[in-house]
């Protein structure tokens, strides 16, 4: 359900964050899952709360949006070829070189706290993790999902 529209990019290259959160968000508006103030969105909140995280030393971001501005739920992830910085989620000064991206894009705005449980629990397993990270096909990364309980 989550990752029906397989918006799903692997090893992408990004100059900083805006230009790596441009790149998921497209995909997004693309599909006309969203409004066109969605990447407007993702960025003023990621400039107000930052989303990224360590985890283990990998960097994740999760970011997202208030959900008037969504018009079909959906997960984006995308893959870096090479990290870029993001802020540290609770956290003004620090930083994470983000190396995977998890974007919320969620009609409901309740769905957004059970989501985020379900991510922090897939970043708490150290295998799946493992396997995000040299995943590279569609097909591998939904059965990761799924192990996951995100589908």
């Amino acid at each position: 359900m989550y990752f029906d529209r397989e918006i799903i990019l692997f090893n992408q290259s990004a100059t900083d964050r805006g230009n790596a959160l441009k790149l998921l968000a497209d995909e997004f508006l693309k599909r006309k899952l969203v409004t066109n103030k969605f990447l407007d969105g993702i960025l003023e909140r990621e400039r107000n709360y930052p989303t990224g995280l360590n985890v283990n030393g990998l960097g994740i971001a999760i970011p997202h949006t208030d959900s008037d501005k969504v018009i079909v739920s959906q997960l984006g992830f995308l893959s870096l070829a090479k990290p870029v910085e993001f802020r540290e989620m609770g956290s003004n000064v620090g930083k994470v070189d983000v190396s995977m991206i998890f974007m919320l894009c969620l009609k409901n705005a309740n769905d957004q706290l059970e989501m985020l449980q379900k991510l922090v629990a897939l970043f708490q397993n150290e295998h799946l993790v493992s396997q995000l990270q040299t995943c590279d096909s569609v097909e591998n990364f939904i059965e990761v999902m799924k192990q996951a309980g995100i589908k």
